[in-house]
Formats: C-alpha cells, sequence, structure tokens
C-alpha cells in the first residue's frame, strides 16, 4: 500500500496518505489540538518550518507523517507521526510513533484503525517487526483501542529533561595552525649514527653538524639535489677527518635513520583540526610524502607547504606567505609553531602568532581554547 492512495478499506470511506508540503498548516492545528487535548504547553512559534525541515527538507527524512483524510479528498482530521528507532536491549531497530490523533467527533469511526494500519505498513516497509509509543495513563479510550488491536502496556514512566543552555563559547583565538614537522612532530634515532661516530674517533654529533650546514642541506631542502648526492656531499665534507668510504657509511646511516613521531603533538593536532585548518610548514626533503606515510600522518594536516616543492625555505618571508595563501585564512588568524627562533619570529614579523615549541606543553596550552571545544 502507498500513502497517496486509499488503503483497502470500503469504496467512499475515509484514507490515510502520507502528508505533503500543502498539509502542514493543517497537520500544525492537529499537532496543537493534540498538545491541549493531552493538557500539554502548545507548540513553540514556527512548528510549520521546524516541521517542514523534518518531513521534506531533506532527501530521506527519518520522521514521517501520516495524515486521516475524510471521503472525497475533503478535511484532514487525524494525524500519525512515526520515527525508526533503536532498541539497545534487543539490539535492533523498531518504529516509534511519536504522536497519534483523531479530532473530536471523528473518534471511533475506524480512522484510529486505518493509522494504525499506516503505520503498521511504514515499519514493515522499512523491515522493522515491532512498533512501539505511549500514551497517557488517564487516556482510557486510547488504552482500550490499543489493547482490541493486540499492543501491550509496558509500566514504564516517561520523563522529559529540559536541557539547562549553556553559555556561548568565546571565539576562537585563531584559525589555523601552522606547524613545523622537524623537532615538533618528528625525532629521529641516531642511535645508529653515534655508534659509528665513536668508532671512528669523530665527536658525537659530528656528521649531522656538517651535514645540516647550509651549504650541505641547503640544496636539499630546496629540491635540487636527492638522497644520493646528499650523502656523497656528506662524505666528501668529512674526508679531512675519515676515510671516504666510512665518511659515505656515515652519511649513508644518517640518510636512513629511523624516525618516529610524537604521539602527544599528534594528538593534539588531530584533535584541533576539528576546529581549525591544520597545515604543515616544513624545510623538507624531496621524499617527505613517503616519510608522512611511514610516521602515519599522512592525513593529518589539511595543508602542507614544503620547501622542497615550492623551493623556498624558512625563514624567507616568501614560503609564509604561500602557506597563508593555500591555508585560506589571514595571517592574523594563524598559529605558528616552530623549534626554531628565528622561523617563529619571521612568522610572527608577519602577523601571526608565534609559538616557540619547546615541548608537548607548550602546544597543549596554546590550543587549549580549541581543544576545550571537544
Amino acid at each position: 500500500m502507498t500513502y497517496d492512495e486509499a488503503p483497502p478499506v470500503r469504496t467512499g470511506d475515509a484514507r490515510v496518505r502520507r502528508a505533503r508540503p500543502a498539509d502542514l498548516p493543517r497537520v500544525v492545528e492537529l499537532v496543537a489540538e493534540h498538545a491541549a487535548y493531552e493538557k500539554g504547553a502548545p507548540p513553540a512559534p514556527g512548528l510549520d518550518r521546524r516541521l517542514g525541515e523534518l518531513l521534506f527538507g531533506v532527501p530521506d527524512p527519518r520522521l514521517r507523517c501520516l495524515v486521516a483524510e475524510l471521503p472525497g479528498g475533503g478535511e484532514v482530521v487525524g494525524y500519525a507521526t512515526c520515527v525508526p528507532e533503536i532498541s539497545t536491549w534487543d539490539g535492533a531497530e523498531y518504529l516509534h510513533m511519536d504522536c497519534l490523533f483523531l479530532r473530536d467527533g471523528h473518534r471511533g469511526l475506524g480512522l484510529g484503525e486505518l493509522l494504525m494500519d499506516a503505520v503498521a505498513a511504514e515499519a514493515r516497509a522499512l523491515g522493522l517487526t515491532e512498533v512501539q509509543w505511549q500514551t497517557p495513563a488517564w487516556n482510557e479510550g486510547a488504552i482500550r483501542f490499543y489493547g482490541r488491536i493486540g499492543a501491550e502496556a509496558k509500566e514504564k514512566l516517561r520523563f522529559g529533561w529540559q536541557l539547562p543552555q549553556l553559555p556561548p563559547l568565546p571565539p576562537l583565538p585563531f584559525d589555523a595552525v601552522l606547524c613545523d614537522l622537524d623537532g615538533v612532530i618528528r625525532f629521529y634515532d641516531m642511535t645508529r649514527v653515534e655508534e659509528m661516530e665513536r668508532a671512528a674517533g669523530l665527536p658525537h654529533g659530528s656528521t649531522a653538524e656538517f651535514a645540516f650546514t647550509p651549504e650541505t642541506d641547503l640544496p636539499l631542502m630546496l629540491g635540487h639535489i636527492g638522497k644520493k648526492e646528499w650523502v656523497e656531499a656528506i662524505a666528501h665534507g668529512l674526508a679531512d677527518r675519515v676515510p671516504y668510504e666510512r665518511g659515505h657509511a656515515l652519511g649513508a646511516a644518517l640518510a636512513e635513520a629511523g624516525f618516529s613521531a610524537d604521539a602527544t603533538v599528534v594528538d593534539l593536532l588531530r584533535r584541533a583540526r576539528a576546529h581549525l585548518h591544520v597545515a604543515l610548514v616544513t624545510n623538507a626533503t624531496p621524499w617527505l610524502d613517503q616519510d608522512l606515510a611511514e610516521l602515519g600522518i599522512a592525513d593529518l594536516a589539511h595543508t602542507v607547504v614544503s620547501s622542497a616543492d615550492v623551493g623556498i625555505v624558512k625563514p624567507d618571508r616568501r614560503i609564509y606567505e604561500i602557506a597563508v595563501e593555500r591555508t585560506g585564512v589571514p595571517a592574523e588568524r594563524c598559529l605558528f609553531v616552530d623549534d626554531r627562533k628565528e622561523n617563529v619570529d619571521a612568522a610572527v614579523a608577519l602577523g601571526m602568532t608565534g609559538l616557540h615549541y619547546t615541548g608537548p606543553g607548550d602546544l597543549r596550552e596554546a590550543l587549549a581554547p580549541v581543544l576545550g571545544r571537544s
């Protein structure tokens, strides 16, 4: 049965059909009469708009409304509304009938049975095998009617809890967080390199000290050379202290050093992502995408600005301008996070809020107004 057609009853009788947008004013009148009948408060203003959105404003509405119409396409004198719900005890869906009402003078004429038949058909169409509803304990006529159709009452009290209004949330201090990668999110395991340096008689950190000098590191960060060329440069740079082969092995160990992400920082940024645009702005190697995937954070940021991609390194003002343009957030609404003060100072000069990162507590404090909304 469809509710745009008469259900299987005698010719000339009333019919039940789905409510149409044109029925909204009449349904709202019936809802008000229903509330008065059950000694409830009248509906709040704007019910027609709210019901219209629930019934007709979405492609697949959860709320369904059925109306009882007198013969010949006449007056709508009753309605029923229902919505699929879930029973935790049963682990299954059922159809909840929120309202069933007939105007005074139209009860006892079989219209209630028609509405209940239509609700049952709605449940079956959804693949559901149970309908639940409630009625006031004093409504003896309704209770007798429901008993006649085979419904069983359950001894429960219904409660209504009008939640207190929460105070409005303060505005966010910024709309985007632009974060460095190395030294904030990613940290390297230098154990193997340090062991090799000791074996070679080199002071701790000698390999990294040379590898990250501008003349050696900058071509890599700009994307002008790859990993192989970088390792060669390290080997040549260490040649006055160790044989070339050993220098090359040290460079390769540094280039292949393991790394991991700080779980606390990643969690803070993931939580912030629900409210802010998160961007990575990093002096990075050409294989950054592979590294992010290995770290498990390929989806951490909405935007990634890598020096190797744009050909500009921090603290050059232009890389910050590119980041601002890609996030679509004005500089003054951005928080910039970096473990190097010169990089933070450059961001502040552009109008951003700067955070010189020394540990996760710094980021947690800066994001507190944002994370408090979660």
